[in-house]
C-alpha cells in the first residue's frame, strides 16, 4: 500500500524579473515523516514554502495538500488548509504573556474575550501537547527555547497538520534544538503531524528527519531517504562540488607577538537595558582570523556595536593598535577599522 502524501509540489516555478528563484521544483512530504529540505542562502528554500503559504503565487505548478490541490492566494488560505509556519525569528510580542499570544494566534478574536473559558481551554489543550509552557509568563522574560516552542504551541492548538519551520535552531542551544525536534519528531511519528524542516545543520537531519530535499539554484539537485545521503555527498549537492579539496590546513598562531585589538573586562548593556556582554577579554594578533560563536543572543551583535562606535561601553577598555578606541570617523581611518 502506498503511504499517504501529506504534501506534493509539481513542477514549482516562480521569478522575481530576471531572476529565476524556482526552476520546477518538485517533492513528496509522507504524512507522519520530517521532511528536511536543504541549500545553501539563495537555493529557493524560502521561496518555495512562501509561495506554499500564500506568499507568493507561483508562475507554474501546483500543490497538493492531504489529496487536494491548494490554490492559496493568501497566507489565510493556507491556515485553512492546515498549515502552519515557524519562522526564523520570533513573532511574539514580547510585552504580553504566554497566554495573550496564543489567543493572538487565533484566525478570529472575540469582541468580549472569555479570559476565564480561554485559560480552561488551553489548559486542557495543553496537557496533551509535546511540552509546556506557563501561561501567565510575559515572553520577555522567557528563554529562547521557550519562545520557540510558544512559536510551535501557536502551531499545534491551532490543529496544523503540516508544519513548516524555518531554521528553528538558529536561535536554540543544541540541547534546546534537541528538545524541540525530538518532541516533534514524537509528534510526527504518532501520525499527529508533519513536518518540513528547513536547515543547514547535517547533525539535525541525520538525527531527526526520514527524508532530504536538496535545492541548489532553484532546482530540486538531490532527493531521498536520509540514510542513503550522507553528509559528504549532502554538502556536495548543496554546492555543487566536492569539499574534500576545499579543507584547508589549520592556521598556526601568530608567533609576531604584537596586538592589534586589545579588549578588557568590557561589559555592555543591550536595547533592554540587560548586560549583553559580561567582563569579556580578548587579543586578536595581526594577521589572526579570531572567530566569536554563540547562539543568537548572546552579545555578539552588541559587542559588534560597541567596536563599531555604534554603542557606549558600560564598563572596559579597548585598544586599537595600543590606542583607546576612539568611534570618530578620523580614528577609524587611522587604524584602518571597517
Amino acid at each position: 500500500m502506498k503511504p499517504a502524501t501529506a504534501l506534493e509540489a509539481i513542477n514549482i516555478h516562480k521569478r522575481f524579473g530576471e531572476v529565476i528563484a524556482l526552476n520546477g521544483v518538485s517533492l513528496k512530504v509522507r504524512k507522519g515523516s520530517v521532511h528536511a529540505l536543504l541549500g545553501e542562502n539563495g537555493a529557493g528554500k524560502s521561496t518555495l514554502v512562501k509561495c506554499l503559504t500564500g506568499y507568493y503565487t507561483p508562475d507554474q505548478g501546483q500543490f497538493i495538500v492531504a489529496d487536494r490541490e491548494l490554490v492559496s492566494r493568501s497566507p489565510r488560505e493556507a491556515l485553512r488548509a492546515g498549515i502552519g509556519m515557524v519562522y526564523q525569528h520570533f513573532t511574539l510580542v514580547p510585552s504580553m504573556t504566554v497566554a495573550e499570544n496564543l489567543l493572538l494566534a487565533r484566525s478570529a478574536i472575540p469582541f468580549a474575550i472569555g479570559w476565564r473559558n480561554f485559560r480552561r481551554e488551553m489548559e486542557e489543550r495543553l496537557a496533551k501537547m509535546p511540552f509546556r509552557v506557563p501561561l501567565d509568563a510575559r515572553v520577555a522574560s522567557l528563554s529562547a527555547g521557550q519562545k520557540q516552542k510558544v512559536e510551535i504551541l501557536k502551531q499545534l492548538l491551532m490543529r496544523r497538520t503540516l508544519l513548516v519551520l524555518d531554521e528553528p535552531s538558529s536561535v536554540l542551544t543544541p540541547q534546546e534544538a534537541d528538545d524541540v525536534l525530538g518532541a516533534l519528531r514524537n509528534e510526527a511519528s504518532a501520525g499527529n503531524l508533519s513536518v518540513v524542516l528547513i536547515t543547514h545543520k547535517f547533525r539535525e537531519v541525520r538525527q531527526f528527519a526520514d527524508h532530504v530535499t536538496v535545492l541548489r539554484h532553484g532546482a530540486v539537485v538531490g532527493d531521498g531517504a536520509t540514510p542513503t545521503l550522507p553528509n559528504e555527498r549532502l554538502a556536495e549537492l548543496m554546492v555543487g562540488t566536492s569539499m574534500g579539496a576545499s579543507v584547508s590546513k589549520p592556521r598556526s598562531a601568530s608567533k609576531t607577538g604584537s596586538v592589534r585589538l586589545k579588549i578588557e573586562t568590557l561589559t555592555v548593556r543591550g536595547a533592554n537595558g540587560a548586560i549583553s556582554v559580561d567582563d569579556a577579554s580578548l587579543t586578536v594578533s595581526p594577521g589572526e582570523i579570531l572567530g566569536i560563536a554563540g547562539v543568537s543572543g548572546n552579545g555578539q551583535r552588541e559587542l559588534i556595536e560597541v567596536l563599531a562606535g555604534q554603542r557606549h561601553p558600560e564598563s572596559g577598555a579597548i585598544a586599537v593598535d595600543g590606542a583607546a578606541l576612539s568611534s570618530t570617523r578620523a580614528f577609524m581611518s587611522q587604524h584602518r577599522i571597517a
